[in-house]
């Protein structure tokens, strides 16, 4: 394939990289039924939640439709997660995937079913919800504390989202819309954009409805709303969608690497200690024991908004994404700043519920049926020397004033570098800049206990980062070291060393809003290759010259990322050609043949035969890995799912059942069993346009 145009010249180190496209025609898709439920609803369910979903034969657009019952109860805040998948698949089972990025939107057919317990409106806006409301069994559906507003800041209308893909369950988020008015007189049709720079929507097989209630315990008895979902159909594309796009060049970091890989400002990414006990400094520290926690920042977003930070968590509810605003109490260094100047924080907040008030005050209300508890947290830290202040207001209503907030602050003359917080007792601490800059700090006596190891699991540990701002999105912060010292489990990582990050042992990406850019670049990284998308079917070449179009290579030592709206894959140094100048190039590669190896040869891409080496002689019956490659008509390697069969010209071999390919090869064993030489025959019985291929000949002792 030949290259379009050179987009552009970077530098970098003193190897000057040209950065190309692959041009390839992109063919207009045709509009994609995911179901039609005319006969029945295969490929729905419902992932979690009080929510269900049957097959209606009666009502449709034509007859044939899915009824989705939405159960708003007190049991679950998640009364909606229904899928539509398609080939009968699920979230967890994708007989075949869709490429979402080469379609222009998803289109539905609603009606509303008006015996519902709740109007359209009600269930677009949960805020309107009032203790004058009533089932069809005539029941409150309120509390009756539980007024008009109780309800606000649950999801409005519905989100939808797709999963089966990259992101697994209700992945990628697409929209939040209300049902039409209109779907309360009839059938109402809606179309939903799909961006085709959303990042992991190619390889989902569906889509997911979503509706999430705040505080669903204001819900006194359930109340339904009903609705039917009928023709799901995918809109092809108008025209072909542009080819992927290179970026320049970023230098890799080695170490560990947090990415702002989400489009969320505020999403939370970060590794998780998996030791989770022995790690508080409470009953450790002394001033000849001090316990510190530090960490070494070897590279940082160009953002003076991004944030760097260490939460300290103790007795910990759950693996929380995001523990400064679900935990009850939690610790924090965060730094943010830029190659000149940046100032670290140390802030904790305690006795809080769903709130972030440590970084700017704020309260809030927690009512049981018997009491009410008014929260709080205006008071710096320090500022009660007796505890938090309850003020009783009435019987069973109480204003109860707590801490919450920032005790220390410490600058440095850059973000780079390692932080340290050391405490020398229970309440006696250090917040130290990589420069040597320090502050003094106390934590209140008698909010000590709180980070004191309680319950299993008793401490956790994050290393991580949040964007806070657009400029930071798709870039990282990359810790170099971490270390926990003179604590009852002390621990100590330096990630330079790491050529992967164990998180199998030592840490848990699980609670990142983007795990997949959570990782190890080890040594020997060069840098950080990046493409728009869609990018279906392409992948990255490199080459030390445009004039040889047999002298590409294919990175493949480092991961590839797929981030907010792009595509990143790392670079080793040893695949960067030799020499003063390097191009890159993205290439869509089209399977047109079979290649079949055997033992003793080996796929030799932009070659004359597309292999190297020759079959090794082996005994009669003996078995013999057979490994057939879907590749290009240069013999690279080509992704496919599609099956083979084999045969042979020996007569008596016994030859194994078809195999459908994993990522475009699939390694089959048969026996040949007589003397001679032989060859084996691959033959890809799901494509006939595919010609079958033939091995070299195989000699048989």
């Amino acid at each position: 394939m030949k290259i379009n145009q050179l987009k552009k010249y970077v530098s970098l180190g003193a190897a000057a990289l040209a950065l190309g496209s692959a041009g390839t025609a992109f063919a207009q898709t045709a509009d994609l039924p995911i179901q039609t439920f005319d006969a029945d609803a295969n490929g729905t369910g419902h992932e979690w939640g009080s929510g269900t979903q049957s097959f209606d034969a009666s009502t449709g657009n034509a007859a044939g439709a899915l009824l989705v019952t939405v159960d708003f109860s007190s049991s679950s805040d998640t009364p909606c997660t229904t899928y539509i998948c398609y080939k009968g698949g699920n979230p967890w089972y994708t007989p075949a995937t869709i490429q979402f990025s080469q379609y222009k939107a998803i289109e539905f057919d609603i009606k509303w079913d008006n015996t519902s317990d709740i109007t359209i409106d009600q269930f677009n806006n949960l805020g309107t919800w009032n203790t004058t409301m009533t089932n069809q069994a005539g029941q409150p559906i309120m509390l009756s504390w539980a007024g008009s507003g109780y309800l606000a800041g649950s999801t409005g209308g519905l989100d939808i989202d797709l999963c089966g893909g990259p992101g697994g369950q209700m992945s990628p988020f697409i929209i939040n819309t209300n049902i039409p008015a209109a779907a309360a007189n009839g059938w109402a049709h809606v179309v939903i954009p799909i961006n085709a720079a959303t990042a992991g929507i190619d390889g989902c097989n569906g889509i997911v409805f979503h509706k999430w209630i705040n505080q669903q315990w204001g819900i006194q008895n359930d109340a339904q709303g009903r609705f039917w979902i009928d023709n799901v159909i995918l809109q092809g594309t108008a025209g072909p969608p542009p080819p992927p796009k290179l970026s320049p060049l970023v230098k890799a970091a080695q170490g560990l690497n947090v990415f702002a890989s989400t489009a969320g400002l505020y999403d939370r990414q970060s590794a998780v200690l998996r030791q989770n006990s022995g790690l508080s400094w409470v009953g450790q520290a002394t001033p000849a024991n001090p316990v510190t926690y530090s960490f070494t920042i070897a590279g940082y977003p160009s953002s003076v908004n991004c944030e760097a930070w260490m939460f300290l968590v103790p007795n910990p509810a759950y693996l929380d994404g995001a523990p400064d605003w679900n935990e009850t109490n939690c610790a924090i260094v965060y730094l943010q700043g830029n190659s000149k100047s940046a100032t670290a924080h140390f802030q904790y907040k305690v006795n809080e519920n769903s709130q972030q008030a440590m970084y700017s005050a704020g309260n809030e209300t927690r009512t049981t049926a018997t009491t009410t508890n008014n929260y709080y947290y205006s008071m710096p830290p320090g500022s009660l020397p007796g505890g938090p202040i309850t003020t009783v207001l009435s019987p069973g209503v109480y204003n109860i004033t707590n801490e919450s907030g920032n005790l220390a602050s410490v600058t440095n003359n850059g973000v780079l570098g390692t932080w340290t917080v050391k405490f020398t007792s229970d309440t006696n601490a250090t917040l130290i800049a990589p420069d040597g800059n320090s502050t003094n700090f106390i934590v209140p006596a008698y909010n000590v206990g709180l980070f004191a190891e309680q319950t299993s699991p008793g401490f956790y540990i994050y290393l991580g980062m949040q964007a806070n701002n657009a400029d930071a999105i798709n870039q990282a912060v990359v810790y170099s070291n971490f270390a926990v010292s003179n604590t009852a489990s002390p621990f100590y990582e330096d990630f330079t060393a790491d050529s992967v990050l164990d998180t199998t042992n030592i840490w848990n990406t699980g609670a990142a809003a983007g795990p997949i850019g959570v990782l190890v670049a080890p040594v020997g990284s060069a840098s950080w290759v990046s493409w728009t998308l869609p990018d279906a079917g392409f992948s990255l070449q490199a080459a030390p010259t445009l004039n040889n179009p047999l002298g590409w290579t294919v990175p493949s030592t480092g991961p590839i990322l797929g981030l907010s709206g792009i595509r990143s894959q790392l670079v080793a140094s040893n695949e960067i050609p030799a020499g003063k100048s390097a191009f890159f190039q993205l290439i869509k590669r089209s399977f047109t043949q079979l290649q079949v190896l055997l033992p003793g040869e080996t796929n030799a891409p932009n070659t004359l035969t597309g292999k190297v080496g020759s079959p090794t002689p082996i005994s009669a019956g003996s078995e013999v890995d057979v490994t057939v490659n879907a590749v290009d008509k240069t013999f690279h390697l080509v992704s496919s799912t599609d099956t083979i069969s084999l045969a042979t010209t020996d007569t008596g071999a016994a030859v194994p059942s078809p195999a459908a390919l994993v990522n475009g090869t699939v390694t089959m064993q048969l026996y040949l069993n007589d003397t001679g030489s032989w060859t084996v025959t691959a033959t890809n019985t799901t494509s006939t346009n595919i010609p079958a291929a033939t091995s070299s000949p195989i000699t048989v002792q």
